[in-house]
């Protein structure tokens, strides 16, 4: 039983998980270790505060984060799985996501990670 313990103590120690926020324009953000979000209202300030060696205190604005790790490609509204999406889609751009997915259902038939004239779908 203390094995068993002490095993499950380990996993719980190495076990993480990634934050990531998801924008309304379908772009991404992933926070780093140790960083914080703040979330406020719309049309809402959000303020720093510096704190000096004298004990003066200064609150500063701070602007938005404009950062993003994935910015969605456009595939001019084409249905997923067609040739023009198979044809218009950017693999692993996103990472491993429902639309990573369908593109390897879909779109590359032989799984060499390209989606060209030796797939079945390239030729419709």
């Amino acid at each position: 039983m203390r094995n068993l313990l002490a095993l499950l103590s380990i996993f719980s120690i190495a076990a993480s998980a990634e934050t990531v926020i998801n924008y309304d324009d379908g772009s991404t953000y992933t926070l780093s270790d140790n960083q914080e979000i703040y979330i406020s209202t719309p049309n809402s300030t959000l303020f720093t505060r510096k704190l000096y060696k004298n004990k003066n205190t200064y609150f500063v604005a701070q602007e938005p984060w404009s950062k993003r790790d994935y910015v969605p490609q456009a595939t001019d509204g084409f249905p997923v799985g067609s040739h023009e999406w198979c044809k218009a889609y950017i693999p692993w751009s996103e990472g491993f996501t429902f639309s990573m997915q369908s593109w390897q259902r879909h779109c590359d038939s032989n799984n060499d990670g390209v989606y060209d004239e030796n797939d079945d779908r390239w030729s419709e």
